[in-house]
């Protein structure tokens, strides 16, 4: 039993050292001499362990893994890998074990003998004192005595960042060899951008181009950035614990140059955009301080990747079309960078360890991808000298043609010193002065004030100059080669060039032109017809003798003169005779005046005198001398013999006269009363006259009229008519006529009709009233649909307006009022004076559709005689008959009368003047249609509208 037992146990023991055994080789590399170079990577286990964790506790542990994916490690976790050397020969020369990320913060290599025993430990990272390394070396290297047959090594890793590195053992011959190959391709590679860099800012500093100097930036940035990520800018300084904040910090200050450079070239790109670059730079830098390298990482990359595809989307949008290929070199180079930086971060990120030969490959790539840079900057500038010539050839043209015009100009063109040294001159100028060429010119002339009649010309001109910095059309008299004067029109101004102070002139020729300036004013002044002041003038002068008249209280008088039959003249023989008849008097008359006065033509056939001082004491007699001579004058034209009168009104200043156009008026309503009391007589105005008030009266309503139709200071009034035999639905009334003053108050039409009659303003007022209650209709259109007939007044001068008849015409259409509800109402005295218009206008909308009514029927002489010529609808009965038929029977008897003539004419009759309701149920029993009155309604604004009850 105890043998069976015995023989159990040390079967156990042998399979426990089999497996052991087995384990061991399973962890031992062996290396054979011709090893040069293995990549341990591969070989190593792995173990993710609390940093509390030591190396006694870790070699006993029971989890090591053949691979892992470490990405990043958390803050309390530290990385182990392990792996058993076994040399199989014996060599003099010693290994290097090398770690190859010079970013790692705390690399600690431990290596032990077969027995477990640490030979020796080394402490290294960038975190650490790099002069307390084994080696000086960017990389973080270890040596292992190969004297030693089993080896085993334990690599302790501490990072904040992606754990990946590359893990290799190297003869040290093989170190050495590979140490000088990188070197050299480091040292190219560093050199070569150092050549670029300082070549562009040499030439930055001749040429002066911003895009050298920011590319020379980015060149001395890349040198940096690419020795600080191959760990030899820590090599050098032996400062590695901030390669990561360095690596960042380098990027952002690239990105900022790099979109300088882009921007260049790419030169249309909006402002706006720049400032998106110049936030990404900055925010990089900003990145650089924070404390977790994975994060800086990751905002780096995507930062980065942002601004390459922004500017390659930038770059397809504002390309230029003369920089092809500056833009096409510049995409190429900038993907060649971007794309070799982006990839070590992704391989970086993605722990795909890279090794150094592969780093300086895609480095490699980036110094090509700056050369195709520098080659696409050399285009851009290529076509910007290119511009530049183009632009340089412009001036030359422009000087070309410049100098083509000075030659060829019409205008004396000439340059002087200050001083008044003649410089140039071109041929105009020479004509001009008289001389032959512009050398006899210089030659003769030995300073600009010679161009002068008075030499004194010459400086006002130029204090003139001085003051406003240039002059503009100044006329001065000069003088000419032979002594002759003329009059030119100089223009200049001084400028600067090559430190020199130089006057610039132009000078043409305006001799013609002064002459008939003369002629001009005297235009300006007097009536070209008939030699005499014209109106302005005389106003001018007159304003001027009522100031002179009211300082020193001289006499004053106006003669205002109107000729009679004048008229005559004209329509028989036509304007011409009439100017020759004007043309004639108007000499006789200046003849009468003889410097006693001033006499003016104020009008077609109307005159002024004024009358001065002494001459003023002698104003009627001037005025019987005119009105004889007048009188005995005798038009002759084409065997026609005419005779003429002149009517005369005199006014005399008084202290309240204070303007021209309040004597004139006083005189003309003088000059008015003259015709009135029948022509051919004088007229001494006076304020009592009764006459004259009138005038005057006539004359202010005029003014309000006109300034009402301005001012739209009319307003529409309506009446309702009353059907006084049947029952009629919807409104009827007529539209009447006020006129507000300026103090709100309202005016009736009979208070300022008749002169707006006289003076031929009626058109206007019809016009007015049709256009406003046209429009009124419009904005109401629920009245509109209820009216059924409007009478509106038109006045006599009104249809014989042909311009009116067309205005109405388009009211109509313009504001789409039915023809068949307008009734227009003619005054009986009008329509029989102007028959021949009446018809034709009535005619006209008679067609159409409109209706019309005889206005105050039963006034005129002939009414019943013509009331068969007019097509009328409709008879008003004149108020005079209506207001008293129920007292007198005359009355009565003639609206009977005028009642029956309309209905055996088929027209239907209105009773105007209805003061009360039994003249309104006496009108319904004859048989009249409709009442209108203030029995019926009182007038009312239209804005208050209201029907009928």
């Amino acid at each position: 039993m105890n043998l069976l037992f015995l023989t159990f146990f040390r079967c156990c023991l042998i399979t426990s050292l089999w497996l052991c055994s087995t384990i061991t080789v399973a962890n031992t590399l062996k290396i054979a001499e011709t090893d040069s170079t293995i990549d341990l990577v591969q070989h190593f286990e792995w173990l993710v362990a609390d940093k509390s964790i030591q190396l006694s506790d870790i070699q006993k542990h029971p989890q090591w893994l053949p691979k892992i994916s470490t990405g990043t490690l958390k803050p309390h976790e530290n990385l182990w890998g392990k792996v058993t050397l076994s040399f199989d020969y014996n060599s003099k020369e010693p290994y290097l074990l090398s770690v190859g990320n010079p970013y790692l913060s705390l690399v600690d290599i431990y290596l032990l003998d077969s027995k477990d025993r640490i030979l020796s430990s080394h402490l290294m990272g960038a975190d650490r004192d790099f002069a307390k390394r084994e080696f000086q070396h960017r990389l973080f290297l270890a040596a292992i005595d190969s004297s030693q047959r089993t080896i085993q090594v334990f690599l302790k890793i501490n990072h904040d960042g992606p754990v990946t590195f590359p893990v290799f053992l190297d003869k040290q011959s093989s170190v050495l060899i590979r140490e000088q190959i990188l070197l050299a391709v480091i040292g190219f590679i560093s050199g070569g951008l150092t050549i670029l860099s300082c070549y562009f800012l040499i030439t930055y500093i001749f040429m002066r181009s911003p895009i050298r100097f920011w590319f020379s930036l980015s060149c001395a940035g890349f040198v940096l950035l690419f020795l600080n990520t191959s760990g030899v800018l820590g090599q050098v300084t032996g400062i590695t614990a901030y390669i990561a904040n360095i690596t960042t910090i380098l990027v952002g200050a690239l990105l900022l140059s790099s979109v300088k450079v882009a921007f260049a070239i790419l030169e249309r790109v909006p402002p706006y955009w720049r400032y998106v670059f110049y936030f990404l730079g900055c925010a990089l830098v900003v990145v650089a301080f924070i404390p977790n390298n994975q994060l800086q990482l990751y905002l780096v990359f995507s930062l980065v990747s942002f601004a390459f595809i922004l500017v390659t989307v930038l770059a397809s949008l504002y390309y230029n079309a003369d920089k092809k290929a500056a833009n096409l070199l510049s995409v190429i180079g900038l993907s060649l960078t971007a794309l070799s930086s982006v990839s070590q971060v992704v391989l970086f990120y993605f722990d795909i360890s890279l090794s150094q030969p592969l780093l300086l490959l895609l480095d490699s790539v980036i110094m090509l991808g700056l050369v195709i840079i520098a080659l696409a900057i050399e285009a851009h500038e290529k076509v910007l000298t290119h511009r530049h010539n183009l632009k340089q050839l412009d001036v030359i043209n422009d000087l070309q043609h410049f100098y083509k015009l000075f030659k060829n100009s019409a205008e004396g063109l000439y340059t002087s010193s200050i001083d008044g040294e003649l410089i140039s001159v071109n041929p105009a100028m020479c004509s001009l002065f008289g001389y032959d060429n512009e050398q006899q010119m210089l030659e003769h002339i030995h300073n600009a004030n010679q161009f002068y009649a008075n030499p004194e010309d010459r400086d006002l001109l130029l204090g003139e100059i001085h003051q406003h910095g240039k002059v503009l059309g100044k006329e001065i008299k000069g003088l000419r080669k032979d002594g002759s004067e003329f009059w030119f029109s100089i223009s200049g101004q001084i400028k600067t060039e090559n430190d020199q102070r130089y006057l610039f002139g132009s000078i043409f020729d305006i001799t013609k032109r002064k002459q008939s300036d003369i002629s001009l004013e005297f235009m300006a002044t007097h009536d070209s017809l008939t030699g005499v002041f014209n109106r302005r003038e005389f106003e001018f002068r007159l304003k001027n003798a009522l100031q002179k008249a009211s300082i020193d209280g001289s006499e004053l008088t106006l003669l205002y003169l109107d000729l009679d039959q004048f008229k005559v003249v004209n329509d028989t023989c036509g304007h011409k005779a009439g100017d020759m008849l004007i043309s004639q008097l108007s000499q006789k008359i200046d003849k009468l005046v003889n410097g006693k006065g001033t006499l003016a033509r104020l009008g077609g056939d109307e005159f002024g005198i004024l009358l001065e001082d002494d001459n003023a004491q002698m104003a009627y007699l001037l005025a019987n001398k005119i009105l004889n001579t007048v009188s005995e004058f005798r038009f002759v034209w084409e065997k026609n013999i005419f005779t003429l009168g002149i009517s005369i009104g005199q006014v005399s200043w008084q202290a309240n006269i204070t303007t021209p156009e309040q004597l004139l008026s006083m005189a003309d309503s003088a000059c008015y009363m003259a015709k009135e009391r029948g022509r051919n007589q004088i007229h001494t105005y006076s304020q009592d006259d009764k006459h004259v008030q009138r005038y005057a009266s006539e004359l202010s309503w005029l003014s309000q009229i006109n300034k009402a139709l301005e001012a739209n200071q009319f307003e529409l009034y309506y009446q309702h008519y009353q059907a006084l035999n049947q029952n009629k639905q919807g409104h009827h009334y007529e539209i009447l006529l006020r006129m507000k003053d300026t103090e709100g108050n309202i005016i009736t039409p009979s208070t300022f009709l008749p002169s707006a009659e006289r003076y031929n303003l009626t058109s206007q007022i019809d016009r007015w009233v049709i256009e406003n209650y046209f429009a009124w209709l419009t904005e109401n259109p629920e009245h509109n649909g209820q009216l059924t007939q409007v009478n509106i007044n038109l006045s006599g001068h009104s249809l014989a307006d042909n311009e009116l008849k067309l205005f109405v015409l388009n009211a109509f259409e313009k504001y789409k009022v039915p023809y068949n509800k307008v009734c227009f109402e003619i005054t009986e005295s009008m329509a029989i004076l102007k028959m021949e218009e009446t018809l034709e206008f009535i005619n006209t909308f008679h067609t159409l559709g409109c209706k019309f009514a005889l206005d105050d029927f039963g006034s005129g002489f002939s009414s019943y005689n013509y009331l068969k010529s007019l097509p009328v609808q409709q008879l008003k009965i004149d108020g005079s008959f209506v207001k008293d038929i129920l007292i007198d029977p005359i009355d009565m008897a003639m609206v009977c009368s005028i009642k029956d003539v309309a209905k055996a004419m088929g027209m239907e009759t209105v009773a105007e003047f209805v003061e009360s309701t039994e003249i309104m149920v006496e009108l319904g029993k004859m048989g009249v249609d409709y009442a209108q009155g203030y029995g019926v309604a009182k007038p009312t604004p239209l804005t208050s509208f209201s029907p009928l009850n």
